[in-house]
């Protein structure tokens, strides 16, 4: 059991024992990503009365169990981060010394890249191809889909708990430099309505920035992101 609380008050309480601090790439990181993740979904989203006793465990397949009162939720997390980039910046961080480079966009599409590959790129230090019109957003857009329709698929198999409801929970850590929020939201919501995720995930949340995005079948809602001080529901 990681967390357990009877009332709001309990859960202000110990949800700042759980919070932990992420390791910025390439650092070694555990679940750290998690951790920080869930303490940050618990802080966020409104809690009322029926909501408690509040139960928080570790598992697999999905990652989270989370007992809100009468309720059984399993909690799936993902990082959303491109490989190649992540990739890149290991293999950046382990050279003598650090040269000023340019951040280059990265795709969902784009295949994996080799460590030779990647250090041929890194010594070419080439201009990264320029981010037109709303290229931003729509390669955003399509990465969270990307691990939307992932998750999904992988919460069908054989294997995967069942509980009354099943959430997904999403660290963005996708590069999107001077992201237009609102316009990526519409994006994504129009690549949403194609992949269907909401018959597997009741509710998809995505930690981007200072904000945590609550997407449903028919909502779309943008909490103020808290870490320590849950909300109560009026």
């Amino acid at each position: 059991m990681l967390l357990s609380a009877q009332n709001i008050d309990e859960l202000r309480e110990r949800l700042p024992g759980l919070d932990v601090v992420v390791p910025a790439h390439p650092a070694p990181r555990g679940n750290t990503p998690e951790l920080y993740s869930i303490t940050r979904l618990l802080a966020t989203i409104p809690l009322g009365n029926t909501d408690f006793p509040l139960h928080l465990s570790k598992s697999e397949r999905p990652d989270f169990v989370l007992q809100l009162g009468s309720r059984s939720i399993g909690v799936e997390h993902t990082e959303a981060v491109a490989e190649n980039i992540a990739h890149e910046r290991k293999i950046r961080a382990s050279m003598p010394s650090h040269r000023f480079h340019l951040i280059r966009p990265a795709t969902v599409t784009e295949p994996r890249m080799s460590r030779n590959d990647i250090e041929a790129q890194i010594s070419k230090n080439r201009m990264p191809a320029p981010m037109m019109g709303d290229s931003v957003e729509r390669n955003w857009a399509e990465a969270m889909a990307h691990f939307i329709g992932k998750k999904a698929l992988s919460a069908q198999k054989p294997g995967y708990a069942v509980h009354d409801e099943q959430w997904l929970m999403i660290y963005d850590n996708w590069q999107a430099f001077a992201l237009e929020r609102q316009h990526a939201l519409l994006l994504l919501q129009e690549r949403l309505a194609l992949l269907v995720p909401f018959s597997v995930f009741s509710r998809v949340f995505i930690l981007t920035g200072k904000v945590l995005i609550d997407l449903s079948a028919d909502s779309m809602l943008i909490h103020r992101q808290m870490s320590r001080r849950p909300v109560a529901r009026a």
